[in-house]
């Protein structure tokens, strides 16, 4: 759209007169969108070709719209919006620059987010503005990129927040350390009494435990002199308003070809808490394995202590039965008889309580031992049971492991004893024990395993009566039966033993089975106890 002679609104030393076609000619060179409107006519007098390029609209275009873009803008509220535009036009002071940002639709359809910048160029002869030249330019892609950063720096301070933690960030030639707003934080500083995010060193030092300032000065040397790329140390600080807390501070390093630092970037984070729960944690422990030991000693003690009169009543209950049998009678033989199998198993039951309370008492040495050789001597120990039940024992390779040999015997004594007790009725028992090395997805899947050690898992299963999965954790619980005495022999205390040697060893422990479909119990055992600590 051509312009008419424009004069020039205000004196300038530098003045120079130019002609309506002049002017038109440096706009229409110019990057950004150049149009003038006319206040007294409400429309525009003149728009520069590069409308077409930024809204896509050609000089026809416009005129067929009356001269004005209004009718392409997009706002809620339209004429409230051109309205309250048109004062600001009206209001402009000479010097002085409006700036406002509007959306209007392209000419294929879609809405370009523009931002504009008017000041008067012309007034009329009342005095009052004229015309108002607006330089313009499309920020649609400015503006989504401003937004995803506002958004990103939302998301950086939400995480910041939340973890307790802040990030910082030196780089060569600058004058201090620049810090997020989570480190101010951190520090128990307000981020707003910072305004330029700078902070020195020494400011940071300033913060640092006295007993820990030396450490940290001297790991950050030793960082420098050996040009490590990570940075790694744990510290405490009495942060602004008085607190101690314990930081975790995390960074890359990033050295030039002349071997100088070039560029730091880190992260502190709070870990007071996780020191607290810590320190607390580790005082717990302390107390529950002081009293587990009472208690282990306390029953060691009780148990040994009740044989004694245990040995006195079963020694004088055959006396009876041998020296007064024909004087008591049936009726008095019955009670002797009940009174000497209730002291036969009372001694049952205090032998596996003794042999329960000696499993955390390393009795033994450690020493590598075949596990094919401990289940061996195991079937020479049950070889009467085993021929009596018309057994077989099936064994796979087994690997050789660290552990105290007692407790490994034991362990598979138990088991195997375990799948002879519960058998089928007219079922030759079938009792298989395999071994292999356990794989990374099993021993990850296990809490109680450290999945950077090498674990075997071991099993031994049997086409016995076998037992409802619901109970496959109650059964290593002590004293725990799932049968009755008088079906099953028993103190229910051999699972529970079991549990407590592979747990002791570091292992870990676990039962499958189905109702008249056998039990498998399979454990991990590492190939070395100071491994798996």
């Amino acid at each position: 759209m051509p312009l008419a002679e424009v004069p020039v609104a205000a004196p300038n030393p530098f003045r120079l007169d130019l002609a309506g076609k002049q002017v038109e000619r440096l706009f229409q060179i110019s990057p950004d969108l150049v149009y003038i409107i006319d206040l007294n006519l409400r429309q525009m007098v003149f728009i520069s070709n590069r409308v077409q390029d930024i809204l896509g609209y050609t000089y026809d275009d416009i005129q067929q719209m009356g001269g004005s873009l209004i009718s392409v803008l997009v706002h809620p509220d339209l004429n409230r919006f051109v309205a309250e535009t048109y004062q600001r036009f009206a209001a402009l002071k000479e010097g002085e620059t409006a700036k406002f940002t509007f959306e209007i639709r392209h000419k294929n359809g879609s809405i370009r987010s523009i931002r504009s910048r008017a000041t008067v160029l012309t007034y009329d002869e009342q005095g009052k503005n004229h015309l108002i030249m607006n330089v313009a330019e499309d920020v649609t892609d400015a503006l989504v990129h401003e937004m995803d950063l506002q958004k990103k720096q939302y998301q950086i301070n939400e995480t910041e927040v939340i973890f307790k933690c802040g990030s910082w960030e030196w780089q060569k030639n600058e004058k201090g350390i620049r810090w997020s707003e989570g480190l101010f934080r951190l520090m128990g500083l307000a981020p707003e009494a910072y305004p330029d995010k700078c902070v020195t060193r020494a400011f940071f030092e300033s913060f640092i435990v006295p007993e820990d300032l030396a450490r940290v000065q001297n790991y950050s040397k030793a960082v420098l002199a050996e040009k490590r790329d990570t940075f790694q140390i744990e510290h405490r600080i009495i942060d602004a308003a008085g607190n101690l807390k314990y930081l975790t501070l995390r960074a890359r390093c990033h050295f030039g070809e002349d071997g100088r630092l070039e560029r730091v970037i880190g992260v502190a984070a709070d870990r007071t808490e996780i020191e607290t729960y810590q320190k607390e944690l580790e005082r717990r422990l302390v107390a529950l394995k002081k009293s587990n030991q009472d208690l282990e000693q306390f029953a060691y003690v009780a148990s040994h202590d009740l044989q004694e009169p245990l040995r006195k009543i079963i020694a004088f209950g055959e006396r009876l039965d041998k020296k007064y049998k024909e004087e008591l009678g049936t009726e008095g033989q019955f009670f002797v008889e009940r009174m000497t199998n209730a002291a036969y198993r009372m001694n049952g039951l205090i032998e596996d309580l003794l042999t329960y309370s000696r499993v955390s008492r390393q009795t033994e040495s450690l020493t590598f031992i075949s596990l094919e050789e401990v289940v061996k001597n195991v079937i020479e120990d049950l070889e009467v049971k085993i021929q009596d039940k018309n057994a077989t024992i099936s064994i796979d390779k087994l690997p050789t492991i660290e552990a105290q040999p007692v407790q490994m015997h034991q362990l598979f004594l138990n088991l195997i004893e375990n799948a002879l007790k519960f058998t089928k009725p007219s079922v030759a028992p079938v009792v298989t024990v395999k071994a292999r090395k356990a794989n990374i997805q099993e021993i990850k899947g296990v809490m109680q395993l450290n999945p950077h050690e090498t674990y075997y898992r071991v099993s031994v299963s049997d086409n016995g009566i076998g037992f409802e999965p619901e109970y496959a954790e109650r059964i290593f619980t002590i004293f725990q039966r799932l049968h009755g005495r008088s079906e099953y022999e028993g103190t229910g205390l051999g699972l529970a033993i079991c549990r407590k040697i592979v747990e002791s060893n570091h292992g870990y422990i676990e039962a499958h089975g189905k109702v008249g479909g056998g039990a498998e119990f399979i454990f991990y055992l590492p190939h070395r106890q100071h491994e798996a600590r």
